[in-house]
């Protein structure tokens, strides 16, 4: 999405360095001229010019010049935060400190989004908790739609950060109140596309943190989680493919990797 977007607004072929960091504040919700509204996840990625025009398309991009980032002009604020963090050693920075908001759709906006397009493919931002316990061993949750273990993780909704996401999934599904570590992930593309038991599609962009735990005890829903508990690196019951493929390498990214996150698929 990166490397199309550049070339189709600037006219340069670019290629990605490393993964800036990962915004989804509700600070950054965009009210468009046409009356549109937005609440962002955006992934922001540190570029090397590979190539190309270095024409700006005239539609979406009317000019364009290279500016020195310590002093950029009036720019959007999830812009400066991300040229404020291109240079941070360390984790990579995602919305930690930005307020929430309510949230106006409390049915759920995948119900809501759901109801007007069926089981047709859409987008949905998800995020993932990998939990350890003290020992170092991770939770998994057995799924109640397909009967599958996997981590805790759902949609995220509006108003919420993403990392939040991951918190509130965890409490829902397993009972246990956990605390984001860092982003150790974020995953997107055609290995991310899912058909759910019901029919419904997907294609997945899933962030995923490492968090530990601060509180509660193991007590799964019923509702979206069957069963919950906590399994050694050895034993995890993941042999259901692609799925059990997909969740291994985020629990390996996120326990091998180091304080980068990894930005995938």
């Amino acid at each position: 999405a990166l490397v199309r977007e550049a070339r189709e607004e600037t006219g340069y072929e670019v290629r990605p360095v490393r993964f800036v960091g990962l915004y989804s504040s509700p600070e950054f919700t965009v009210r468009y001229p046409n009356g549109d509204r937005v609440q962002q996840v955006t992934a922001c990625f540190d570029c090397e010019i590979a190539g190309g025009s270095g024409r700006p398309d005239g539609r979406e991009a009317l000019a364009q010049e290279f500016l020195d980032p310590r002093d950029p002009p009036e720019i959007f604020p999830w812009y400066r935060r991300m040229l404020l963090d291109r240079d941070k050693a360390g984790p990579t920075p995602f919305d930690r400190g930005a307020a929430e908001t309510e949230n106006p759709y409390p049915e759920g906006i995948v119900r809501r989004l759901r109801s007007a397009v069926g089981t047709e493919p859409i987008l949905l931002p998800c995020a993932a908790a990998v939990v350890l316990d003290p020992e170092g061993r991770i939770l998994l949750q057995r799924r109640a739609d397909s009967g599958l273990w996997g981590l805790p993780s759902g949609a995220m909704e509006i108003g919420e950060r993403i990392d939040r996401t991951a918190v509130r999934e965890a409490r829902e599904e397993t009972g246990l109140a956990v605390r984001v570590e860092r982003l150790t992930g974020f995953y997107t593309g055609p290995e991310q596309f899912t058909v759910y038991p019901n029919g419904d599609r997907a294609w997945l962009a899933v962030a995923v943190f490492l968090c530990s735990v601060e509180s509660g005890e193991l007590r799964p829903d019923r509702v979206e989680s069957l069963d919950a508990r906590f399994f050694s690196r050895e034993s995890l019951p993941l042999d259901h493919e692609p799925w059990g493929s997909r969740t291994r390498t985020r629990i390996r990214d996120a326990l091998e990797a180091g304080p980068e996150a990894i930005a995938g698929s």
